[in-house]
């Protein structure tokens, strides 16, 4: 894994030129830069070291006013170097450059007492002191402190060997190989033969000649045509190096510094984030800040969170790119004073309350970072609601959800998703409000599903809602009426005389096994209005006490499961025409087509061409 140095300090303070002394590159390039003798803009440079190889060089701005340049090179840094002169000891940007490296996912410091050759011994003591209680006051209070000279030399071979150090130092966070590559545009010019050329520090994964990618914001489909490292041409690149991608399929005046250019899935393009943030000062609810990230300086403002202080919804004024755990830096808009720094934890939020209680999820593997994500909520989690929450895109999630599935982890409804435990709550929700709905409107064979939704406290609704619906249907639990639900132990509560005419009407079915008597037989048998005795029937559908299977023909429970037994007994389990089907049950045509129709849809039977087969 490539390693990238980024120096720090005050202006003036010899940066620079101590990154000549040790590369014998002049990592200013400027005009203005070469006038002025102080870096204006980032600059870059390579070092061959014993036991790591080559390593990228940052080299960034000191002066106050450059400061948005500097978090341009400080983030994404793996080693610090801050250089701090022996003739002038600890200045305002020392101290300013310490904050924010402390702010940033960088784990080892080393300090460069740099003019060693100014400074008399007395002076350099000093130096030494102040550098010393300096850094004593922050998380790199071990850091290394060695005097060097870029002119005599001195201290160079020293300063060498412990950066050696720090990069071999074990990293308490190990960058993901597999993750998606982005790239934070510093850069971008037009180079003759070639097109578009953008540079920039590869912040994570690995990018080769060839990959489709995408520049956001805009969302710029492009090709990597070709990759440079240091000046050569390489077939790919790595996290932590610096790099430069020769693009097709976009023109020089689309691409801006300040762009992030990614695989597909690597990289959103957002005006509204969610971070996690070690405050320095904390701002007020909703104050204006300015947010670095990459190499973006954008104004927005933050909004806090009563329930986690480190919590920062950041509303942007201008959209931007960002990625998943991208880290960051937010300064006061005016004056621009450091604030604190953090990572990216949602890259496309949606808009939350001061007093919302937020989930936070922490886990190391995306199937155990979703299922958290999805919690035991029994209104369930969108697929689009968790790619958001965890900055992943739906294809890059696919074959994480199938394999969730699989294992039983959660169960999918129309792109709802729950854990087992939290549909098992949600169900248990389900019943009692039908329940209760039964229990206020005893009539009714059926209750409105949205009513029962409604009732238990739910979100469920659309497509969803139809396979949860269908699972507990398949589960025995409810019977289904178009959009009507019932619990299956439920039996409406019909009036007198309909249940009299209902329970008469069943005796006079079950006198017949399979020639059942039609509803103007019934009325003539039990002597009553043909009308009534339609009307009775459907309420014995509702009720769930009936079943029927054409017009006009309709059959008890229980003689459906007896003939049902009848048709196994007499065909087993060998495919039959319905003429076999007839024969076993002694009826005719008229009722055997309609039965057979009734048994295919509630997947008694399978048809196979003119034949039928029962389901084992």
């Amino acid at each position: 894994m490539a390693k990238l140095i980024g120096t720090a300090g005050h202006v003036d303070h010899g940066k620079t030129t101590l990154i000549k002394a040790l590369t014998g590159i002049d990592a200013d390039r400027l005009p203005e830069e070469k006038e002025r003798g102080m870096t204006i803009d980032v600059g870059f440079a390579y070092l061959d070291l014993p036991e790591v190889g080559r390593v990228s060089i940052v080299d960034v701005p000191g002066h106050e006013r450059f400061l948005t340049n500097m978090l341009v090179g400080a983030l994404g840094i793996d080693v610090a170097l801050l250089c701090v002169s022996a003739d002038e000891a600890v200045m305002p940007q020392s101290r300013e450059h310490l904050q924010i490296l402390e702010l940033l996912p960088v784990e080892h410091l080393v300090v460069a007492m740099t003019r060693a050759d100014l400074a008399d011994p007395e002076t350099r003591e000093l130096a030494q002191a102040e550098i010393e209680e300096l850094v004593a006051g922050s998380r790199f209070g071990k850091a290394p402190i060695v005097p060097v000279s870029a002119f005599t030399g001195e201290g160079l071979e020293e300063l060498k060997s412990e950066l050696v150090g720090a990069l071999n130092a074990p990293s308490a966070k190990r960058p993901n190989a597999s993750a998606p590559w982005y790239l934070p545009i510093d850069r971008a010019f037009s180079a003759k033969g070639h097109g578009v050329v953008v540079t920039g520090t590869l912040a994570q994964g690995r990018v080769s000649v060839g990959d489709r990618a995408y520049l956001e914001p805009g969302h710029w489909e492009v090709r990597v045509r070709g990759i440079q490292t240091h000046g050569e041409a390489e077939d790919s690149s790595e996290r932590g190096q610096r790099t430069g991608l020769n693009l097709s399929g976009v023109k020089l005046e689309d691409v801006r510094r300040g762009m992030t250019l990614g695989a597909p899935g690597a990289v959103f393009e957002t005006s509204m984030l969610d971070a996690r943030v070690q405050w320095i000062k904390p701002p007020k609810h909703g104050e204006r800040i300015r947010l670095s990230i990459g190499a973006e300086e954008v104004i927005g403002k933050a909004f806090l969170n009563d329930a986690d202080p480190e919590l920062a919804q950041l509303r942007l004024e201008s959209p931007i790119a960002c990625a998943l755990d991208q880290p960051l830096i937010l300064r006061r808009y005016s004056p621009p004073r450091l604030m604190g720094g953090g990572r990216v934890t949602v890259p496309q939020a949606k808009v939350r309350r001061k007093k919302e209680e937020t989930k936070k999820v922490e886990a190391q593997d995306l199937g155990t970072a979703v299922v958290e994500t999805v919690g035991d909520d029994p209104n369930g989690v969108s697929t689009e609601e968790i790619c958001r929450r965890l900055g992943k895109t739906p294809q890059a999630l696919g074959d994480v959800f199938e394999q969730l599935r699989e294992k039983d982890r959660l169960r999918g409804f129309a792109g709802l998703w729950m854990t087992p435990e939290g549909f098992e709550a949600g169900a248990d929700r389900f019943m009692a409000a039908l329940t209760q709905q039964h229990s206020k409107t005893p009539t009714l064979a059926g209750i409105p599903r949205e009513r029962a939704v409604q009732g238990a406290g739910l979100g469920w609704n659309g497509k969803p809602l139809d396979r949860i619906i269908s699972e507990l249907a398949a589960r025995g639990k409810i019977t289904v009426s178009g959009t009507a639900v019932r619990d299956i132990a439920y039996k409406p509560q019909l009036p007198t005389r309909q249940r009299e005419f209902l329970d008469r009407a069943i005796e006079a079915m079950e006198r017949e096994t399979v020639n059942v008597p039609g509803p103007h037989d019934i009325a003539k048998t039990i002597v009553a209005p043909p009308q009534a005795i339609e009307e009775v029937l459907r309420l014995g559908v509702q009720a769930g006490e009936l079943v029927q299977v054409f017009e006009g023909v309709f059959y008890t429970v229980h003689q459906i499961e007896a003939l049902k037994a009848r048709l196994k007994d007499a065909l087993g389990t060998k495919p039959f025409p319905a003429s076999e089907a007839r024969d076993a049950l002694g009826t005719s045509r008229k009722y055997i087509i309609p039965l057979l129709e009734y048994m295919d849809s509630v997947r008694f039977t399978i048809r196979v061409g003119d034949n039928r087969v029962i389901r084992g």
